[in-house]
């Protein structure tokens, strides 16, 4: 069968089957644009810069086919075999991929804006290059993609296992990571301004010298991770496991550490100012030389921790707990507020329970 002929039955409405093989055909420029295929064999097959924008594919084998700059734009693959599949180039904004087998795909310098990959086996993929503004990749394998160069600015991925990543000069702002893993694995000296790592696993992470300014780790498991010199201002750190962690050095202005756990934690010569930190549990936590000027601790956990040469001035250490702590400089705190703590008495005695 011709390039021709396919054209022409996709033109006419046929719908191409499985009793449709095209495996190993050349099919390079094909106009198969709005096609709905289904189970038809493209194994092999040549498809460099074919227009198969709008169509519908569903249970397609395409394993090891040349899709370079394809035009594939709104088009939705569903449970398609694709490994190895090139789509170099490829031009795929709004293009759906559901239950797909990616692995081994390459998509180098194609453009996946909007894009939607999901539940889809994504191994060693390579995204190299690629624009993946505001593409989602939802529950899908991602062990080892490749992001090196990557744009991915406003690009969420959800359960997705970055362990072993390429991220070499990836572009990553305001990406979110939900529920995903990075544990173990450096960010070290990253720029990563308003990502979002919430309830990711960011265990034993390198984030030293980071950029997370205005980052998001609500409930983020980071225990062990390091932050040494990281840039953390107006991050987002509330319910945030930080057991054992190192912030030395850290600029964490205008953080919100609510919540959070820094047990054991060292933050020596962080920067704190005007962090929230209500709530925050830090025993046996080291903030010595800390700048914690106008932070609120009310209510914190700060049994042993040492905050020898931290500066206090008008910081609200409401309530807190330090027995065994040592906090020098509280005299330059905030008053007591009896008025305050009276409120908090009555709050506890009405909560239902």
């Amino acid at each position: 069968m011709s390039r021709a002929m396919i054209e022409a039955l996709v033109r006419d409405g046929e719908v191409l089957g499985r009793q449709h093989n095209f495996a190993g055909m050349d099919l390079s420029g094909a106009d198969i644009s709005g096609a709905i295929i289904e189970e038809a064999n493209f194994t092999n097959a040549n498809l460099r810069g074919a227009n198969i924008r709008e169509s519908i594919l569903t249970r397609t084998h395409l394993n090891n086919a040349d899709l370079s700059g394809a035009d594939l734009a709104q088009a939705s693959f569903v449970e398609c075999a694709m490994s190895h599949v090139r789509l170099d180039g490829a031009k795929a904004s709004m293009w759906n991929a559901v239950s797909c087998g990616l692995r081994g795909a390459s998509f180098a310098g194609a453009d996946l804006r909007t894009a939607n990959l999901a539940q889809s086996r994504m191994s060693r993929t390579s995204f190299v290059g690629a624009n993946l503004t505001k593409a989602r990749f939802i529950k899908s394998r991602t062990e080892g993609i490749d992001l090196s160069r990557a744009i991915c600015e406003d690009t969420v991925f959800i359960e997705a296992d970055l362990v072993h990543a390429g991220l070499v000069g990836t572009r990553l702002m305001r990406t979110l990571f939900l529920d995903s893993t990075f544990a173990g694995r450096s960010m070290e000296g990253l720029s990563l301004v308003g990502c979002q790592f919430n309830g990711s696993n960011l265990t034993g992470c390198n984030f030293s010298g980071a950029d997370l300014t205005q980052a998001g780790m609500q409930t983020a498991k980071a225990a062990g991770a390091w932050f040494e010199r990281a840039v953390m201002a107006k991050a987002i750190l509330m319910g945030a496991d930080l057991s054992g962690a190192v912030l030395r050095g850290a600029d964490l202005s205008n953080a919100i550490l609510s919540g959070a756990d820094l047990t054991e934690a060292d933050a020596t010569g962080a920067r704190l100012y005007q962090a929230i930190c209500v709530g925050m549990k830090a025993p046996r936590a080291r903030f010595g030389g800390c700048d914690m000027t106008y932070a609120d601790l009310s209510h914190a956990v700060l049994d042993g921790a040492d905050l020898a040469g931290a500066t206090l001035v008008r910081a609200n250490l409401h309530q807190v707990s330090d027995v065994g702590g040592r906090i020098p400089d509280r005299g330059r705190a905030l008053k007591p507020d009896a008025e305050r703590a009276e409120a908090d008495l009555w709050q506890r005695r009405w909560q239902p329970g």
